[in-house]
């Protein structure tokens, strides 16, 4: 049964409980639905502060825009305001799409349709500059995570890209070692690794010991990077090189090979495909283009010597 206020109401928090079981029927992954029950709560919290209860009628456009007010005075970013309005706004759409015993929809409106979404101020550089490059290769660190941020650089792979990848995406060909991925789209890509950086792979998956079916990249204690824990592992190492002007993780290392691959003249096309963007047009007559991309990624190499 649906719990009911007076007037045959409904708590907000019964329509969270409710939303949260069907998220997580269709496929939600855990920390989703952790980051959008705490996001209910909150708002549910800010209505009970204003002298409001934990009922539905008080999920209105009027009070999301003033939580949302709320987070920005208090320090939250645009960006972060607009994670909790996405929470808010899934809300809303299960409560206007889904009916109660009696037949009637939950909501009659999804209120968020009238909110009006901070603008995001993006920062003005979302890459590092070749010294700063450098400064982050430079910095000592734990083998493991030095491994993992050259091969971020090295190959400018996505890092759930490296973190699902197993030692049988590896193969020598002749004096070259060759890195097959599955990138963004379901395709497959092999990539040319830079000598040193391939020779301090084997290296460590000899001292590894690792089968065919280990993960590629392991951290300090030996288990599987994740997509978080390696961007993470980033963030703190480029901490500690003295780089704090934006945060460093592991997608800014993309953008930076690829603003570097520019500077060096290397042609657009090859650039996309150097990152396996799909979604560039142009891109798709130049993935045949091996040769030019590894010569791409020399010429990176080279630069960073």
């Amino acid at each position: 049964m649906i719990p009911t206020l007076r007037e045959d109401t409904m708590q907000l928090s019964a329509l969270s409980r409710q939303y949260l079981r069907f998220f997580m029927a269709r496929g939600a992954s855990p920390r989703s639905a952790d980051c959008y029950d705490l996001t209910h709560r909150q708002f549910i919290g800010y209505l009970q502060a204003q002298g409001l209860t934990d009922d539905i009628r008080h999920f209105t456009a009027e009070n999301v825009q003033a939580f949302a007010a709320y987070l920005a005075e208090n320090g939250r970013k645009a960006s972060s305001v607009n994670v909790k309005l996405a929470a808010l706004h899934s809300l809303g759409e299960y409560g206007v799409k889904t009916k109660d015993a009696k037949g009637r929809y939950l909501l009659a409106e999804n209120p968020l349709l009238r909110v009006y979404r901070p603008k995001r101020q993006r920062p003005p550089e979302k890459y590092l500059s070749r010294d700063e490059i450098m400064a982050l290769l430079a910095e000592p660190c734990p083998a493991p995570v030095k491994l993992v941020v050259d091969m971020l650089v090295d190959t400018a792979l996505r890092a759930s890209e490296l973190a699902t990848a197993n030692v049988e995406a590896l193969r020598a060909d002749g004096e070259r070692v060759i890195l097959s991925v599955k990138v963004k789209g379901g395709r497959h890509q092999e990539i040319v690794l830079g000598a040193e950086v391939a020779g301090r792979l084997l290296e460590s998956l000899r001292f590894r010991e690792a089968k065919p079916t280990d993960p590629l990249l392991v951290n300090e204690k030996g288990d599987r990077y994740t997509r978080t824990t390696l961007s993470e592992a980033v963030l703190r190492l480029a901490r500690r090189a003295g780089i704090t002007r934006i945060l460093v993780r592991a997608h800014v290392l993309r953008h930076s090979v690829a603003t570097m691959a520019s500077s060096l003249k290397v042609d657009v096309p090859t650039i996309a495909a150097m990152l396996n963007h799909s979604d560039i047009h142009t891109a798709q007559r130049y993935v045949h283009r091996h040769d030019a991309v590894d010569a791409a990624r020399e010429a990176i190499r080279e630069a960073l010597r």
